[in-house]
Formats: structure tokens, sequence, C-alpha cells
């Protein structure tokens, strides 16, 4: 890893930069008469900002081809405060609307934060690519942040979930992202057993960032987890069909999740890209279940020295060339097991592909906070509200990572079958 040398100065930070635009000729000459087709728009922070898009090898003209055209400046010019990310017209980043407190709780927080992922390339937490404001010719402000998109058009996911460790307030409002419907955390009922390594690289990653978050006083992030089932079926249950009955032992889950690394090493590309690349889709999904089916039927012949496995897979997740921020938490192969909600309900076992992140960093616990949690409190236990101090936040959420994210019954078992 190169040394860290630039730091974001205090003087950058509040620099900005103010342009006049206005929609291309050809979409002007599609609007009613009267229509306001000019824009000021201005940058927050630019040079910190392209510090971080040069980091994940972004050139900054194409993200503002990206961000900066007919259909954004449509939807950015009528948006509520509050919807859950525009998708740009590429797919490559998601755009939030924001309020200006949470603006500059972005620019309070980005010299620790561009310092945090230039020394922790694995991080979870989503990529800030820019912060901005828009506004129409004698309208209103719209204020926003363009951040790294995990949820690709070409990436069908089962389920999708928004998950803060705290129960209370976590069921209604519910939004819909490309005909998913975002749950929360009273909906979760799974819990996944992933490789043993890749568990401790998620705990640990997961600390690393809460700790840059506790630091800078940001609270009610969350995780966002999707979640892709191989095989599902229209008439299974919610969509999603299990693969493995109530009969399946803790020995085949082990060996399975064994199979399912090994696929990805054996595969023409090793670098970390074969396990996390960040655009998977249907075809690839079926191809990787074809080649562990027939995996199983030649174990015999494919034995690897435990020793020899278990190196390349820490190379796996330590791999420095992987400096792209959609490497780590994508992709990631796991077993869900389906949690009981009554006694009589049968085990269900999930072969599935998981996405993680951590987004929604844009609140600090300032005195607003401060006031709902008195309030809060008064009606329910503070252990099970999402406005707590940031201390005590960063510590439930690691908790909370923990306990949906679980060891196998012996993390020392062999990996090769």
């Amino acid at each position: 890893m190169a040394k860290f040398t630039r730091e974001i100065s205090a003087v950058e930070v509040r620099a900005t930069e103010e342009n006049r635009i206005r929609y291309s000729t050809k979409h002007i000459k599609q609007l009613p008469p009267g229509t306001i087709t000019e824009f000021d728009w201005k940058d927050y922070c630019p040079s910190g900002f392209r510090l971080i898009q040069e980091l994940e090898d972004i050139d900054h003209d194409d993200y503002m081809h990206s961000i900066c055209n007919d259909e954004t400046l449509k939807k950015l010019s009528c948006g509520k405060i509050g919807n859950v990310f525009h998708i740009s017209t590429d797919d490559r980043f998601l755009i939030k609307i924001l309020r200006k407190s949470e603006i500059k709780v972005i620019l309070d927080m980005l010299p620790g934060y561009y310092r945090h992922l230039h020394n922790h390339r694995s991080s979870l937490c989503s990529r800030i690519y820019g912060a901005h404001v828009v506004k129409p010719i004698g309208g209103v402000k719209t204020y926003f942040a363009v951040m790294s998109n995990m949820l690709h058009s070409t990436v069908f996911m089962n389920k999708l979930y928004d998950l803060k460790g705290s129960p209370k307030g976590r069921t209604n409002k519910k939004i819909e992202v490309r005909n998913n419907t975002v749950l929360k955390d009273v909906d979760l009922d799974f819990c996944f057993y992933v490789d043993p390594l890749a568990r401790q690289r998620i705990i640990k990653q997961t600390k690393l960032d809460c700790e840059l978050l506790e630091e800078e006083g940001i609270m009610d992030y969350s995780l966002l987890i999707g979640l892709q089932v191989k095989e599902s079926y229209q008439d299974s249950l919610d969509g999603v069909n299990p693969v493995y009955g109530s009969y399946t032992p803790p020995c085949s889950l082990k060996s399975d999740s064994a199979k399912s690394m090994r696929t990805a090493l054996n595969s023409p590309d090793r670098s970390c890209e074969t396990m996390y690349s960040c655009s998977p889709n249907r075809d690839s999904v079926e191809s990787s279940e074809n080649s562990m089916t027939s995996d199983s039927t030649s174990s015999e012949t494919n034995l690897i020295n435990r020793n020899s496995k278990l190196a390349t897979l820490s190379d796996l997740f330590v791999n420095r060339r992987c400096t792209s921020s959609t490497n780590f938490g994508m992709k990631i192969p796991a077993r869900a097991r389906r949690v009981k909600r009554a006694a009589a309900e049968e085990e269900e076992w999930y072969d599935v592909v998981l996405y993680l992140g951590i987004v929604d960093t844009f609140q600090d616990y300032g005195m607003k906070k401060r006031i709902e949690h008195c309030y809060k409190t008064i009606q329910h236990n503070s252990n099970s509200i999402s406005t707590v101090h940031p201390k005590i936040y960063s510590s439930r959420f690691q908790d909370f990572v923990s306990s949906i994210f679980l060891p196998r019954d012996d993390d020392d078992d062999d990996l090769s079958l």
C-alpha cells in the first residue's frame, strides 16, 4: 500500500465551484413552453472528492457526464428529501437527496473518511464520490450526494435488507428499489453461514469502519444486504426456493461451502474480481451452480492440501492488487438458514450470494437527535432504538453483524473435500 501523504485541508473542505447548466437542445424541444431549462449547479469540496474518485479509478469527466444530464436534472428538480436512491442512467452511481445539514456532516468527516479509504481498501462503507446542490432558476435548492452503486440492474436480488441492529420503528415506510421492497430489521428471518475467513474479514472490517464513524460522531447508519438465491422459483415460498431441508448435516454445510470457495479459486481469473465482481447476472449464477455440481462428482480427484488452501484463501481476501471499492462485500457465497418463527416450522437452508455495504453515513448525534433520544427512551428501552450515542450505536452495530454472520461448529475444519 502506498504511503498516505495527502490530506484534505480545511480550506479545501470549505471550497466550492459554481456553474450554470441547462437541458440539452434535444430535450428542450420536447418540453412545454415556459418550462425552466437552466439550473445553478454547485460542487462542494471539489478537490477533496476528486481525490476519492482518483482512488477509485473514476474519471471525473465520466463522472460528471453520468450525473449531470437531462434525466438526472429532471429527477433532482422534483425530488423529495429522503427518497432512497435515484440511480444514474449508466447504472454506475446512486444519487440520494439530502438535507443541507447532512451535506455538512459529509464535509466535516471528509478528511478522515478519505484517509480511512486510503488505508483500508476493503472498507464496507459506501463510497461517496461527490456532494452537490442544484437549483432551477427561480426554484428551490436540492442537495444530494453521489455514491457507489451496489444495486446494479444486472444483479437479480430476491431480498434487500436495510438493517440497523435495532427493532423499534423499523417496519414502516417501506421503499421500493427496482421492484424490490427494502426490508427492515424486524423482517430479517435469516442468518448466514460463510467461510470462516470471509466471516473473520467481514467482522474485522465492520469494526474498522465503525471506529471511523464513531470517531466522526456518526450514527444511524445501516448495513445494506442484497440476497441472491440460486435457482429461485416463482411458486416457492416468498419467491425463494429452499435447497437444503432440516435434515442437512453440519458436515454437508461445511463441505458445500468449501466447494463454493474452490470453484472461485479454480476459475481462470484468480483475482479478487472472480469472487467479488460487482455485476454478476443470472447466467453467471447458473454457471457457478453447474460448476459446483460437476465438482461434487469428482471430489476424490481434487483433494487440496489444507495449509496451501488456507494460504490461497488468505491471499484472496487481502490481495492488495484489488483496489476497487466494489470488490470486498460483493458476491460473497453463503448458506442462509431461515430462522423459525414457530416451533412447528421446518428448518430451511438456501444457497445464496450476498452483497454487503454500510450506507447512510450522513447523520451526526446533534441536538435534534439528542432530543429524539430523550423522547424515545421515555417510550421504549434505550437498547431497542436507533437514536443513541455514536459509541453505543457502533458497539451495537458490530454485535448485530456478528450475530447474523454465524460461525460454523468448528472453524478449524478441513476445507478440502
